[in-house]
């Protein structure tokens, strides 16, 4: 945010610059044997404003809250939800709130081989979100071009002014190597680089 850029100029003497690596978002998950399908982005704001706070979310400064709140141009403290403190614990425990939604980060249900993704995965059911009358899902070329309404660009910034380890780290996150890992768990590389293969 402009916020966060501002305190950022004001602590560290060096050019804001974030290092992007990955496309994350924000999901809403409701058990796999519910009737929802899609919800769409004005659904989604009387969910926040309404007293029934069917939505649930993983903390009350979560960066899945913000996020939500930032794209409804909101602060957190204006909306209504309910809380269930983790990621994980809200995917878990939404079995037993049928009638609610979840709101979890994409990463949570992405690793592939993860034994807890995949257990997740089999319960839950990821809804697509409707905006301007066209329904998104989340898929890896809807996050890769930025459609899927609730998609951000995950980045590193730093405040070492000469190259270290955590510019080092940075610098491997970003090139092909990095990028590889960050595919390999599930989420949506930000540099693509090209595979040339010879058939013979």
């Amino acid at each position: 945010s402009k916020e966060e850029k501002q305190a950022f100029d004001t602590k560290v003497d060096l050019p804001w610059l974030p290092a992007k690596f990955a496309a994350d978002a924000v999901l809403f998950v409701v058990p796999k044997d519910s009737p929802l399908e899609s919800i769409s982005m004005e659904d989604l704001y009387k969910e926040l404003t309404s007293d029934n706070k069917r939505l649930i979310f993983d903390g009350t400064n979560s960066s899945n809250l913000n996020f939500v709140a930032q794209k409804f141009q909101k602060n957190p403290s204006d909306l209504k939800f309910s809380i269930i403190n983790g990621n994980e614990n809200v995917a878990e425990q939404l079995k037993n709130y049928p009638d609610k939604i979840g709101v979890i980060s994409y990463n949570t249900l992405s690793r592939p081989f993860g034994d807890e993704a995949q257990r997740l995965r089999s319960e839950l059911k990821i809804i697509k979100v409707i905006k301007d009358n066209t329904e998104y899902a989340v898929t890896g070329n809807n996050l890769k071009t930025m459609t899927y309404p609730f998609t951000r660009v995950l980045y590193f910034i730093t405040n070492e002014g000469y190259y270290g380890l955590g510019n080092g780290f940075i610098r491997f996150s970003c090139q092909q190597l990095g990028q590889i890992i960050v595919e390999k768990e599930g989420l949506q590389p930000y540099n693509i680089f090209r595979r040339e293969v010879q058939m013979r």
